[in-house]
């Protein structure tokens, strides 16, 4: 028997807004698009017109009227707000999915993780880059002992961003956060969901392009696992004419590999130790699916656009829960609070 559908409601309408809306139609099985909300009256009652749907330009109001009309809340706002509004969204009886960064605290992303608790409902994050297949054979090989003892990881993120990248909320540190919180995350998340959450042993961050921004655009860490392994971390927004790369590399007893392109989208590089592990990688290479091209905001470019993935694990029973999101938090934490003054 066809299950009912899950009716979803959207705070928010910027700049991720349609990605969340095409991740709806491509699972139109398991989805169906509610009602929206954004504080712009304007922009709310011309996108609300064009699904046939109710629209708010108070989140509250959306909450109260859709009650027993819709079951979901996706979360698209400026980062600041993702804690209240989902907060108050489970307080009120709805299931939420909310974009990153959940929080800029990772005791409070603990909050809203047991909130859904007492409150019987389900909470997910948007961490969809765990979906690139490249992140995927990288987890299984790591997952399998192919590179034998981890040694060193290594991420390099050198993307570039305009100066109009900050003429909205993103130049205000308390609503857009600092750049590992609005950019770096996705692939700090990677680094911590394959190999777990390491501790910073020291930070240092520059301004070198954005001057007129409070807060730095580049970051360099110096990473130590658990497991005694070292890492490092380069993330930096001043790169020009456009993103360079975003890679990942593993180096083992074993063997390496290098994940690269532009946003971890393609395999860069491999090396192993002897014949048997290079066809055991070829096979689950053979058995990859091809990366999407990274998400284009015309002035800049973005990660894969993975958000229909998302969206079907939800409808499927298997999305990113909520409390998936803590390590990755913390683990920017952890580089803010040992960062070099």
């Amino acid at each position: 028997m066809q299950k009912n559908k899950i009716r979803v409601g959207i705070i928010g309408c910027g700049m991720i807004f349609d990605r969340h809306v095409e991740a709806i139609n491509a699972n139109s099985e398991y989805f169906e698009l509610v009602s929206i909300c954004d504080i712009d009256k304007n922009k709310v009652e011309i996108r609300a017109r064009e699904y046939g749907i109710p629209g708010f330009d108070n989140y509250r109001n959306m909450l109260s009227d859709m009650k027993g009309k819709m079951d979901m809340v996706s979360i698209c706002t400026p980062n600041s707000y993702h804690f209240s509004q989902a907060e108050d969204s489970l307080n009120s009886g709805y299931d939420v999915l909310i974009e990153k960064p959940v929080d800029f605290e990772s005791d409070r992303v603990e909050r809203l993780v047991k909130l859904a608790e007492d409150n019987s409902k389900n909470a997910y994050c948007v961490l969809q880059v765990r979906y690139n297949p490249t992140v995927k054979l990288l987890k299984t090989a790591v997952d399998q002992g192919m590179v034998g003892d981890i040694r060193s990881v290594s991420l390099i993120q050198r993307w570039q961003r305009p100066s109009t990248y900050f003429d909205s909320w993103r130049a205000d540190i308390d609503i857009g956060g600092r750049t590992l919180y609005e950019v770096g995350i996705h692939y700090l998340d990677i680094i911590q969901f394959i190999f777990g959450l390491p501790s910073a042993l020291s930070s240092a961050t520059f301004n070198n392009k954005h001057k007129h921004v409070k807060f730095e655009d580049t970051i360099i860490s110096i990473l130590k696992f658990n497991d005694g392994f070292s890492g490092s971390v380069e993330v930096t927004i001043a790169a020009e004419p456009c993103n360079l790369e975003c890679s990942l590399s593993v180096m083992g007893s074993e063997g390496y590999i290098k994940i690269g392109g532009k946003a971890l989208d393609l395999v860069e590089k491999t090396l192993f130790s002897n014949r048997i592990l290079e066809e055991k990688w070829n096979n689950l290479v053979s058995e990859s699916g091809k990366s999407l091209e990274p998400n284009s905001y015309g002035t800049h470019a973005g990660s894969c656009p993975n958000h229909p993935t998302l969206y079907g694990e939800i409808g499927m029973g298997t999305g990113i829960k909520l409390s998936e999101a803590i390590n990755s938090i913390k683990f920017i934490e952890s580089i803010y609070e040992n960062e070099t003054k």
